[in-house]
């Protein structure tokens, strides 16, 4: 099994997507496609290079910060707080563990941009009793495949305005793919041994990849900002697990 940093429920992995791993951090909640009125004026496009890292190596960096908590004080099961570890340019939203909806407040510098998926899933090679072996390519199409068959929503909005370009995970133009990067866990309660692969390290470092949509938000300015995530995976009319969340963000001078 590999990762289970969000869904804890194993009624999921039973359905079939054993060692599946997807963080959803957005949807609507009446399940549509954002309005006509939705823009993107705050989002960095996916071409582009922000603060000199090209997206996918911001989605390599998420999950690097997100997995290096310890499951017990973890800014996505609300253990830690979400400026937990964080620093430079550009700040990360943590998801949610489980299926709830949460409210964070989170204080933030002046001209720092945050970043996180809309949803995204991860593989790594963690497994009992032996790591498995597969190569980069290998380690893609598993995630890749995990994304069309399982990403059905994705979206976001910022102080109400919905971001465009969300509504179809498949052919979203957030959507990433990340090279292998390389994970270390926490020195102890590692988060990959509490989700279902207790055998691996605390300490320990696993080659991985990950798949999603992902957003670079632009700096906002002085004062105080909502930014709210909603999602679910699976079939829409009965989802795996929905997730709400709405992060309450006063941006300090």
């Amino acid at each position: 099994m590999k990762s289970n940093l969000t869904c804890p429920a194993q009624s999921w992995w039973a359905a079939g997507i054993i060692g599946a791993v997807l963080t959803v951090v957005a949807a609507w909640p009446s399940f549509g496609a954002p309005p006509a009125s939705a823009s993107n004026a705050g989002i960095m496009p996916p071409p582009s290079h922000p603060y000199g890292l090209s997206y996918a190596e911001w989605a390599a960096r998420y999950w690097q910060w997100a997995l290096a908590f310890p499951a017990t004080a973890n800014p996505a099961a609300d253990t830690a707080p979400p400026e937990s570890g964080q620093s430079g340019p550009v700040w990360f939203l943590p998801s949610v563990t489980g299926n709830r909806t949460v409210t964070r407040e989170m204080t933030i510098p002046a001209d720092t941009a945050l970043f996180f998926p809309a949803l995204s899933v991860y593989w790594n090679n963690a497994d009992c009793p032996n790591n498995t072996t597969l190569t980069e390519a290998e380690l893609l199409e598993i995630s890749n495949a995990q994304w069309d068959d399982f990403a059905s929503i994705t979206a976001c909005s910022i102080n109400g305005v919905p971001v465009a370009g969300l509504d179809n995970p498949q052919e979203s133009p957030y959507r990433v793919e990340t090279d292998l990067f390389y994970v270390t866990v926490a020195d102890h309660d590692n988060q990959i041994a509490a989700s279902g692969t207790p055998c691996f390290p605390d300490g320990g470092t696993i080659d991985t990849v990950s798949v999603g949509a992902f957003l670079m938000v632009k700096p906002l300015p002085v004062g105080q900002h909502t930014i709210r995530v909603v999602g679910a995976a699976g079939p829409v009319e009965a989802p795996f697990f929905v997730k709400d969340s709405t992060y309450v963000i006063t941006v300090t001078p």
